[in-house]
């Protein structure tokens, strides 16, 4: 029973920290990258509440490395942040905040950090 136990609540916590397997693709990110001009360049620090896990670090920084004009992304559950470097001409935060709240975490605020 103890197995069985131990076995389901793995299983839990594994399939409620969202989607793990999601892949950017690294040739278009890389064309991107390409494009931005060093000057416009800008990097945040947003508040995330609701992640727990890897994968839910994983899950954010896929969401918001999809957006056109990201060049970087790093969540980090513990610290309850993602920072992002992105070409301000390009990206924003209100699209950011919709790519994250739209995986279901929730985004308070940010600050400009470089």
């Amino acid at each position: 029973m103890k197995k069985i136990l131990s076995l389901l609540l793995i299983t839990f916590v594994i399939f409620s920290c969202g989607p793990q397997g999601e892949k950017s693709s690294s040739s278009q990110q890389g064309e991107e990258i390409q494009s931005i001009d060093p000057a416009n360049l800008e990097t945040i620090e947003i508040a995330v509440y609701g992640m727990t896990c890897s994968g839910c670090e994983r899950t954010v920084q896929t969401a918001v490395g999809k957006i056109p004009g990201v060049q970087s992304v790093k969540a980090s559950h513990l610290d309850s942040t993602a920072i992002v470097t992105y070409d301000k001409t390009k990206a924003n935060f209100e699209a950011m905040k919709t790519s994250i709240t739209d995986k279901g975490y929730e985004v308070k605020d940010f600050k400009i950090t470089e």
